[in-house]
């Protein structure tokens, strides 16, 4: 669906919605309604929460307040209205995975009581929480990511193949979401993409996704893939992503992107009901099409990206060169 001409830029802000602490008031009066989601820096006891309880613990994800009210809270969570905190505080335990355990109870208790919208569409997926040190490795389900605001990886593909020489023969696989996705259906996309779970491999991960959404072999994808960089920004998400039940929720992210070019006669094909349609556009097309707004937020910014590396987006043509190229890689403090 068009939205109207929008500025490069306007989908990038529109991507990473956060305001930055520049911004003064505007970043205050934000990010001051959050409740910071925090775990142990260390899981040991000598480190004394009570005589500092701020350096005992890190920051790894931003709550809306309306969840934290919500949450039908265990007793292995510590919930500070004062301090706008939500903590698991230490415990003696041999358990290193104390941690996921607990959070793991907490979702199947909010799941059971149906409290949230986006639990109902449950992906078992396990996400790694960032943030933590010492080697620690701490999970939580994907589909919980968004209600503790945590910080998440993805990958993403840029497939492109050549029908002629010089700029005029680029041409992109652009795939339309299928109508019945449940987050932003009918848009486009990137030409394949998906979230990174704990202990998965980037590139197998790219290819579990190529065969998955795009019946494209796993091993021409390992072999051809090439990393491209990665995108950043803090998205708040809108009705597209889920409905008016998931308004307002964080999900600062970070994608990894890989360029695919493919020989013509590698032509992607929908399989697992996920994509509509792949689409074979020329820059043109695709760059008209973005700022109309017809493609999901993430994927904007990384076909932005990608027009930034190939010499499409230039300071000689894009007003806002410097500015965007900022705002498509926030730095993520967790």
């Amino acid at each position: 669906m068009s939205s109207g001409s929008k500025t490069y830029l306007d989908l990038a802000q529109e991507c990473d919605g956060l305001p930055y602490p520049d911004q003064g008031e505007e970043y205050t009066s934000v990010v001051s309604k959050f409740y910071r989601f925090r775990l142990r820096k260390t899981w040991e006891e000598d480190a004394k929460e009570e005589s500092d309880p701020v350096a005992s613990y890190v920051n790894v994800g931003y709550m809306l307040p309306e969840v934290v009210a919500k949450m039908p809270w265990t007793n292995k969570f510590r919930v500070d209205h004062d301090g706008r905190t939500v903590s698991i505080p230490w415990t003696r335990t041999d358990d290193v995975a104390f941690e996921t355990n607990a959070i793991t109870e907490q979702v199947d208790r909010a799941r059971e009581c149906d409290c949230f919208e986006i639990l109902r569409k449950w992906r078992e997926e396990p996400y790694r929480v960032l943030g933590v040190g010492k080697g620690r490795r701490v999970r939580m389900a994907r589909g919980a990511s968004a209600l503790f605001g945590i910080h998440t990886i993805g990958v993403h593909v840029l497939g492109f193949c050549r029908v002629g020489q010089g700029e005029d023969g680029l041409r992109l696989w652009i795939p339309r979401r299928s109508p019945n996705k449940q987050t932003f259906p009918g848009m486009l996309d990137n030409t394949v993409g998906g979230g990174l779970t704990a202990d998965e491999d980037q590139l197998e991960c790219l290819a579990r996704e190529a065969q998955e959404e795009a019946s494209l072999p796993g091993d021409f994808v390992r072999a051809h893939a090439r990393p491209a960089g990665a995108i950043s920004y803090f998205y708040i998400r809108d009705e597209r992503a889920g409905g008016i039940g998931e308004v307002g929720l964080l999900q600062p992210a970070t994608q990894l992107l890989y360029d695919l070019e493919m020989p013509q006669d590698v032509i992607p094909k929908p399989l697992d009901g996920e994509v509509a349609e792949f689409l074979l556009w020329t820059p043109a097309q695709t760059m008209a099409a973005l700022k109309e707004g017809c493609f999901k937020p993430n994927s904007s910014v990384a076909w932005i990206d990608f027009f930034i590396r190939h010499g499409y987006i230039t300071p000689q043509n894009e007003p806002d060169y410097m500015e965007l190229v900022a705002r498509i890689h926030r730095r993520i403090c967790f």
